[in-house]
């Protein structure tokens, strides 16, 4: 199992030095809205250490909207478009469609009207994903954070509902605690899903012995759905260079102990 690291590229040194695989830094990261010449300076230091960006979150911009009266499918296609090809030049395929700020349903919004939207938009943009041979993962949010597509179940069948092999979902620790969501789900999620993250389910620390929480439990899930993905660190942390040898030591036991 691959455990990466989510931060800029600029943290990039920083997650190798500390042990991550890989790196799943902000598609802001990319630039999709700047020129090529623009990118090509974050580009050339994503690909200057050992481990690269394999994947990448926090798709869309707030202010580009997915849901709501203000929604505008091709301005989100000439984003993704970018997005993707650079993802993929990168050597990222995987791309975290969590949003929160832009698939939130406004007030007042009818929500069904709001999911036809989010399914439009995804079936819209999974020709360009594949083209890049990268994988849209529906990511669930907390209902703090987000009033739509709160759960593994949610985003499973979202991604059923969209049917094309470049849109799939992702199991977050932190939200299905949030959620008190079943592990049961994430289990039968089988090879829909395509990306994970994990921090503690009460606090969003970083994982630690000792801390209260069986994540072998979490592990063995994921194992029954034949999961062979990737798994990062989307967390807060004390102190990463002394906590993450700690905690990637022991995930990494708990993952082979599941």
């Amino acid at each position: 199992m691959q455990f990466g690291l989510c931060t800029g590229i600029d943290g990039l040194a920083v997650a190798e030095k500390a042990g991550f695989d890989y790196i799943e830094p902000p598609v802001a990261n990319l630039m999709p809205d700047k020129p090529e010449p623009e990118f090509q300076k974050n580009k050339a230091q994503a690909l200057s250490g050992r481990i690269q960006a394999r994947a990448f979150n926090c798709f869309i911009p707030g202010n580009l909207k997915v849901t709501g009266p203000d929604a505008d499918l091709e301005a989100l296609k000439a984003y993704v478009e970018s997005a993707a090809r650079r993802a993929a030049s990168i050597g990222a395929d995987v791309i975290v469609f969590g949003s929160g700020g832009a698939r939130r349903v406004q007030d007042g919004f009818p929500v069904d009207d709001a999911m036809k939207q989010v399914q439009e938009f995804l079936r819209a943009i999974a020709p360009i994903a594949a083209d890049a041979r990268v994988t849209i993962a529906i990511e669930p949010l907390n209902r703090r954070e987000c009033n739509i597509i709160n759960s593994v179940n949610e985003g499973c069948d979202l991604a059923r509902q969209v049917n094309h092999p470049a849109v799939k979902a992702l199991a977050d620790l932190y939200h299905i605690g949030q959620e008190s969501e079943s592990y049961e789900n994430t289990s039968a999620a089988g090879s829909l899903l395509a990306h994970v993250h994990i921090a503690h389910p009460a606090t969003r620390h970083c994982p630690l012995p000792d801390d209260g929480c069986d994540y072998g439990a979490f592990f063995r899930a994921l194992k029954a759905a034949h999961y062979s993905g990737r798994i990062s660190f989307e967390c807060g942390w004390d102190d990463l260079t002394t906590e993450a040898p700690i905690s990637l030591d022991y995930l990494r036991k708990e993952w082979a102990r599941a």
